[in-house]
This record gives structure tokens, sequence and C-alpha cells, in this order.
């Protein structure tokens, strides 16, 4: 019989482990105050460099868990891939369009102007198309996905942001 695979200790909490990041950043800025504003302008095609090194930092070990050479394997099984993109761009920006107009236009309304809600809507449909990438990888690595299929899943969408993202 197989070892039921059991969730470690940092997984079974990673939700505790997040409140407590926001709390500590929130904390970090009310102390810190506007003394942390310098780091706001470490940017690189408006991309702040402290945090995309934090974001590496979560990517990173799971990088190790990959077969690069498998790649040339991925397209045996295009089921995956075909199903991660239709629910990426043809359900995810339709679902997270109405949330956001309902919150936006309805439930805030008294709060945000008009020409503020059309922004955060927008802003909130490419959110919904482009997946946290970090959070793919965990979510496979946690339910003993195939980390190879998914490094293909998270690039070829990630190639798709990087093409459609930049004309919008």
């Amino acid at each position: 019989m197989a070892d039921k695979k059991k969730i470690a200790f940092f997984e079974k909490y990673l939700s505790i482990w997040v409140a407590l990041c926001i709390g500590g950043g929130i904390l970090i800025g009310f102390i810190a105050g506007d003394s942390m504003l310098f780091m706001s302008t470490w940017e690189i095609y408006q991309v702040n460099i402290p945090i995309a090194v934090l974001i590496w930092m979560m990517i990173y070990p799971m990088m190790f868990q990959i077969d690069f050479s498998s790649i040339k394997e991925l397209g045996k099984r295009p089921k995956g891939i075909v199903l991660t993109l239709a629910m990426n761009w043809l359900v995810k920006p339709f679902t997270m369009a109405f949330f956001a107009w309902i919150f936006f236009t309805k439930i805030f309304a008294a709060f945000i102007d008009p020409a503020i809600a059309g922004e955060y809507i927008a802003g909130a449909i490419i959110l919904g198309a482009a997946p946290c990438s970090a959070m793919v990888f965990v979510w496979s690595c946690l339910t003993d996905g195939d980390p190879n299929y998914t490094l293909m899943q998270v690039s070829v969408n990630d190639l798709i942001i990087l093409f459609s993202f930049v004309p919008m």
C-alpha cells in the first residue's frame, strides 16, 4: 500500500503565513512610513526589482524539480495545456469582468468614481487572465502534479500574456 501523502507543516498553514506576511508588510510600512519610498524607485521597465527578486526566490526552489529535456514529450499530452488556455482566456476574463462590474459599479459605486471604476474593471480582467505562476507551481507540487507539465502550462500562458498584454 502506498504511503498517504501528507502536507508538510509550512504548506498546511500557508494561508496563515500569507496573512502574517501581509500583516508584517503593513506593520513595516506603518513603522517605516515614507522612508521606504526609495525602494519603489528601484525599477526596470516599470517592474519593481525587490518584488521581482522575492517572486523569483519563491519559484526558484520548484524549478530544481523540473527536467527541461522532457519538454519535447509534452506535445503527446496537449489536453492539459488546451484546458489551461481555454480557462485562462475564454472563461476567467469574462468571469472577472462580471465580478468586477458587480463590485465596482454596483457594490462600491458610492465610493469609486465611474472613470476609475472602469480602470479597476480593466485591471481585474487582466488579473483574471494572469494566474500567479508561483501558486500554480505550489499547487502542482502539493497535488503530486507533473512539474515539467506545469512548467509548460505556465510558460505557454506567460508567453501569451507577454504578447497579448503589450497591445492592451
